[in-house]
């Protein structure tokens, strides 16, 4: 239970994360037990939940910070109102644009030629656009969870590149980058589970993700890494000599 009288001291800037109060595991509980009992009546892709290792632990000990006053005191807001769930970006610099997935299924055009940053519908993929990189070309790469690796022309113009590998099909495409070559890298979170229920991929806690690659120039799509966790966003390194993704575990 917290302390009734806290201290005046000052909060120090990094705090260490502590265990989950009762009220709040009961909340948890209240909201994952429905979805468990859901999950055992319908029985969904074979739900095939893995066992909780021995060793975990519940407790937190990551330090993070209070707050990044410094970076928030330099920012803006940008497209307030007018980009619904923007989920990555990507900046043309040459240009002048910022480019987002938005949750409506379109990718829209921002403006950062001067203050008015005006925001553009410019693209429609449908879905829900997750990832999305600028090409060396000045096309636009997007990783559409429900359908799969796509591409928008400087036209506005939308194409499939790949929607499955190694007989598989993607079910939830999700983060993208692009080499300065053109080799497009990207992650298929799930193969088993779709951006609907993704929520049970993560309760089943078993590797269906992939790290993959596609080559434009003889439309060859190739898995570079196998069974992950829910894998995530993808970012090539600045010299481009190696690329860092994440998951979730």
């Amino acid at each position: 239970m917290a302390d009734s009288n806290p201290s005046p001291a000052a909060p120090a800037p990094n705090r260490t994360l502590r265990r989950p109060s009762w009220p709040i595991i009961g909340a948890l509980l209240l909201i994952l037990v429905p979805i468990v009992i859901s999950i055992v009546v319908n029985d969904p892709n074979g739900f095939d939940p893995a066992p909780l290792p021995a060793d975990y632990s519940f407790s937190a000990s990551l330090a993070v910070a209070e707050r990044h006053d410094r970076i928030l005191a330099s920012s803006k807001r940008v497209g307030e109102g007018r980009l619904p769930g923007p989920e990555d970006l990507a900046y043309d610099k040459a240009r002048g644009f910022l480019y987002t997935g938005c949750s409506d299924g379109w990718i829209r055009r921002v403006s950062l030629k001067d203050e008015k940053m005006e925001v553009e519908d410019w693209a429609y993929v449908g879905g829900r656009p997750l990832g999305v990189a600028l090409g060396p070309g000045g096309d636009l790469v997007v990783a559409e969870s429900n359908n799969g690796l796509m591409i928008v022309k400087p036209d506005q113009s939308v194409a499939m590149l790949t929607d499955e590998a190694d007989g598989l099909m993607f079910r939830l495409t999700d983060g993208v980058d692009v080499a300065s070559d053109g080799l497009i890298y990207f992650t298929d979170a799930s193969y088993k589970f779709n951006l609907d229920t993704h929520i049970l991929d993560i309760l089943e806690g078993r590797p269906h993700g992939r790290l993959m690659s596609f080559d434009s120039s003889t439309n060859q799509t190739s898995v570079l890494l196998r069974d992950l966790y829910f894998a995530n966003g993808v970012s090539l390194s600045p010299d481009q000599r190696f690329l860092i993704f994440c998951e979730t575990t």
